[in-house]
Order: structure tokens, then C-alpha cells, then sequence
């Protein structure tokens, strides 16, 4: 059965926030502008994040310019082999 994670994508979000603004964004610096607590940013990226406010994800997605789907994967989701739907094409349709 596939499974919710967050591990990495912090850091990915992070890494690509860099390459479009030019700044470098820490997640200490991240939790800083949304108005979260740093724990929660370094929990997220660990993966180890148990709970999150919808509210604290969007403010994260607002700051970090990205969708809900670019932190939250679903991981070990199967391909559907009736139309060959692949992870990235499942998070799309959200």
C-alpha cells in the first residue's frame, strides 16, 4: 500500500527556490517567513512529521511557491497498468 512522506522535499523545494529567486533559503529561514515552527520544517524533511496543519502547509507552499502535491508524495504508489497512471500523473490529478 502506498504511503504518505515528505522526506527530502524540503530540500528539493529549497534547492529550486534558489535556482528561480537567486537567494539562498534555509529551512530555519523558511519556518522564519511562514510562520511555523523550525522543528516542524526539519520534521517535514525527515519525513518524521506525524501531523500537519493544513494551514502551516499552505503558508510553506506560499512562501516556498509551490502546490501541496510537491511536498506531500505518495510514495510506492503503482503504476495502474488499465491507463499506465504513474505517480507524477496521480499527484497531477490532485
Amino acid at each position: 500500500m502506498p504511503e504518505l512522506t515528505t522526506k527530502g522535499r524540503i530540500t528539493k523545494l529549497l534547492g529550486k527556490y534558489q535556482l528561480t529567486t537567486g537567494q539562498r533559503l534555509t529551512p530555519r529561514r523558511l519556518a522564519h517567513l511562514a510562520g511555523v515552527p523550525k522543528d516542524l520544517v526539519y520534521r517535514l524533511d525527515a519525513g518524521l512529521a506525524r501531523y500537519v496543519e493544513l494551514e502551516a502547509l499552505a503558508r510553506l507552499c506560499q512562501v516556498l511557491g509551490c502546490r501541496v502535491d510537491e511536498i506531500l508524495i505518495w510514495d510506492g504508489l503503482p503504476e495502474d497498468p488499465t491507463n499506465g497512471a504513474s505517480n507524477a500523473e496521480f499527484n497531477q490529478s490532485f
